[in-house]
C-alpha cells in the first residue's frame, strides 16, 4: 500500500494543483456579478419631465429628494414584505401595523390629495414623486409613480415606510428634506430564505443592521429627511423656497436638542405619553428601549367609533393582519395616541383686570411636552384653535368665541388660530392642499415652540346686569383636517371631530383689579 502510494503520489499532486488552477481560473473568468437594481432604460415608457441636475446626471426620482445608494431603481420582488419580516420579528410588526408609517401611502385621505394634485397638470403623476418619496418610497423607487405602469406591484410597495425602508438608509438631509434619504435597497439587502436566516443570522444582521445605518436610523437627521418640507419650482408654482414643514429645524433650535432628546426617544418610547411627563417632571433619561409604534398626533385614523369609515380611511387592512388583529392593534395605539396629544399643552390665565366696564384677560397657550411646535408638520389641514366661554355671577354667557358647529363641522372663524395657509400666485388661500398650485405659503398664527407659550388677549364687553366672580372656560383644540378639504377631495360629508388637547377654568373675584 504504502509503494502504491509513493508510485502514484506525484500524480496525486498534479491532479490537485490542476484541479485547483482550474477552480481559480473559473473563478478569474466568471462574467461579473450583475449590478444590482434595475437600470432606468429597462423602464419601459420612464418620464423625465425634470430635466437632468447641474452634473447633467439623469433624475429619475425628482422631484423627491429620494435616492438609492447606487443611483438604480429597485426590482420590487426584492424588497421584502413587512409581513415577510414578522415571520421572525412578530413585536415590531405588531407595533408598527397600526402606524401612520404603516399605512403612510395607502389611506384614502392621503391618496385623493394625491389624485387632486395629479389632475392639475399633464406630467401630475410624475410630479407626485414628490409627495410619495415619503409616503410610499418602494412605489418611487421601483418606478411605480408613473403615468404608465409598467411595473408590476407587490405587498412592500402597498406598504407605506416599511421596514426595509428605514433598515437600509445609509445618509439623509435633514435641512433638504422633501424625502431626501439615500436607501442601499439594492446593495445592503439580503436574499436570504427563512431556513438561511435562521442558518446564518449574521449575514442578516450585517444586511439589515449595519452600524452606519444603525447609527443613522437613531438620529433625529433621520427623521428630518422627510419631516422636513419645502416647495420650489420643480413641483410648485412657489418662486422663492416655500417652508411648509420646519419640524425638524423646531426641534433642532430647541432645548430638547440641546439635551440630546430625539425624536425616537419620545414617538419610539413604549409608552410615549409616560416618556413626555418623565421629561417634563425634569428626568431626561433615555427609555430603556424603543418600540415600532411611532406614535403621532393623527387620532382621527384609530377613531374605531367611525366604524367601517375608519376601514376606508385607513386604505383597507395590511397584509399579514387580520380583522380582529387590526382593530385591536388600532385600538392599542389610538389610546397611545390620545395621551400623547394630552401630555403636550398647557393654558394658563397670565393676567386680568376690569375697567371701563370691559373684562381684560391673558390666556397663555402652553408647549409643555412636544420637542416641536405645537402644531407641527404641514399644518394648512392640521390645525389647533382656543376657544373661551366667559360667565358671569349669574351663569349667564357673556362672552364665547371658539365654537365648533358639530352638525356642519365648522370651526368659529373669529377663533384664535394656529394653522398655515396655502396660496394661489394671486394670493387666493387655497383650502384643498393642492401642493402644486401653491405659490406661498402664510401663517395665520405660528405653532407654539417648545418649552414656549403663546399669549393671547381678550377683551370682553361688560353689561350693567353682569356681575362678579366671572368664571372663564378655556378649551385648546386640535384638528387634523378642515371640513372644506373633506368635502371637497373625500366627496364625503363624514364629520371630522375635533380633539380636545387640554381644558382649564379660572374665576375671577367680583371685585377684580389688575392682575400682574
Amino acid at each position: 500500500m504504502k509503494r502504491q502510494l509513493k508510485a502514484n503520489l506525484p500524480l496525486l499532486i498534479s491532479g490537485c494543483i490542476i484541479g485547483i488552477l482550474i477552480v481559480v481560473s473559473l473563478y478569474l473568468l466568471r462574467p461579473p456579478a450583475p449590478e444590482p437594481g434595475i437600470d432606468l432604460v429597462n423602464i419601459p415608457f420612464y418620464q423625465l419631465p425634470f430635466g437632468p441636475d447641474e452634473n447633467g446626471a439623469e433624475r429619475p426620482f425628482w422631484p423627491s429628494r429620494l435616492q438609492t445608494d447606487n443611483g438604480r431603481l429597485v426590482d420590487p420582488s426584492k424588497i421584502q414584505s413587512a409581513a415577510t419580516c414578522a415571520t421572525c420579528h412578530q413585536k415590531e410588526f405588531d407595533e408598527w401595523a397600526p402606524s401612520l408609517h404603516a399605512i403612510a401611502g395607502r389611506d384614502t385621505v392621503y391618496e385623493r390629495a394625491v389624485e387632486a394634485n395629479e389632475n392639475l397638470h399633464r406630467d401630475g403623476i410624475e410630479r407626485a414623486r414628490f409627495c410619495e418619496g415619503c409616503h410610499a418610497p418602494g412605489e418611487v423607487l421601483a418606478g411605480r409613480t408613473n403615468r404608465f405602469k409598467s411595473v408590476m406591484p407587490s405587498d412592500a410597495e402597498t406598504e407605506g415606510i416599511s421596514c426595509v425602508m428605514c433598515h437600509t438608509a445609509t445618509h439623509a438631509d435633514p435641512l433638504e428634506g422633501n424625502g431626501a434619504l439615500t436607501l442601499a435597497v439594492n446593495t445592503g439587502v439580503d436574499q436570504l430564505s427563512n431556513p438561511m436566516i435562521l442558518a446564518a443570522p449574521r449575514d442578516h444582521a450585517r444586511a439589515f443592521g449595519a452600524a452606519k445605518t444603525n447609527a443613522l436610523i437613531a438620529s433625529a437627521d433621520f427623521c428630518g429627511g422627510c419631516h422636513t418640507e419645502n416647495y420650489d419650482q420643480s413641483m410648485s408654482k412657489a418662486t422663492t423656497r416655500q417652508h411648509v414643514q420646519t419640524t425638524f429645524v423646531e426641534w433642532r433650535d430647541s432645548w430638547y436638542a440641546q439635551n440630546d432628546i430625539t425624536c425616537q426617544d419620545c414617538h419610539m418610547a413604549p409608552d410615549p405619553a409616560s416618556y413626555v411627563r418623565q421629561i417634563r417632571d425634569g428626568d431626561i433619561r433615555k427609555p430603556e428601549r424603543y418600540a415600532h409604534n411611532f406614535v403621532g398626533a393623527n387620532y382621527l385614523m384609530f377613531d374605531t367609533s367611525l366604524g367601517s369609515n375608519l376601514t376606508w380611511l385607513r386604505g383597507g387592512i395590511l397584509p399579514g393582519l387580520t380583522k380582529e388583529q387590526n382593530t385591536r392593534l388600532i385600538e392599542k395605539q389610538g389610546t397611545a395616541t390620545a395621551a400623547l396629544l394630552r401630555a403636550a399643552a398647557g393654558l394658563a390665565l397670565k393676567g386680568s383686570h376690569i375697567t371701563d366696564n370691559r373684562l381684560v384677560f391673558d390666556i397663555a397657550v402652553q408647549n409643555l411636552g412636544a420637542g416641536h411646535n405645537l402644531p407641527t408638520g404641514v399644518i394648512d389641514q392640521k390645525y389647533m384653535w382656543l376657544e373661551i366661554v366667559v360667565s358671569d355671577a349669574n351663569g349667564s354667557v357673556i362672552y364665547h368665541s371658539g365654537s365648533f358647529d358639530t352638525e356642519r363641522g365648522q370651526t368659529d372663524p373669529d377663533a384664535v388660530i394656529w394653522r398655515e395657509d396655502f396660496r394661489d400666485s394671486a394670493g387666493n388661500r387655497i383650502p384643498d392642499h393642492l401642493t402644486f398650485i401653491t405659490a406661498e405659503i402664510t401663517h395665520l398664527r405660528k405653532g407654539v415652540p417648545p418649552k414656549g407659550e403663546d399669549i393671547v388677549t381678550y377683551d370682553v364687553a361688560l353689561s350693567g346686569d353682569n356681575t362678579g366672580p366671572y368664571q372663564i372656560t378655556a378649551r385648546l383644540w386640535y384638528r387634523v383636517a378642515t371640513q372644506e378639504f373633506i368635502f371637497n377631495t373625500l366627496k364625503t360629508d363624514l364629520i371630522v371631530p375635533p380633539f380636545e388637547l387640554v381644558s382649564a377654568t379660572f374665576s375671577l373675584p367680583a371685585d377684580e383689579k389688575a392682575r400682574p
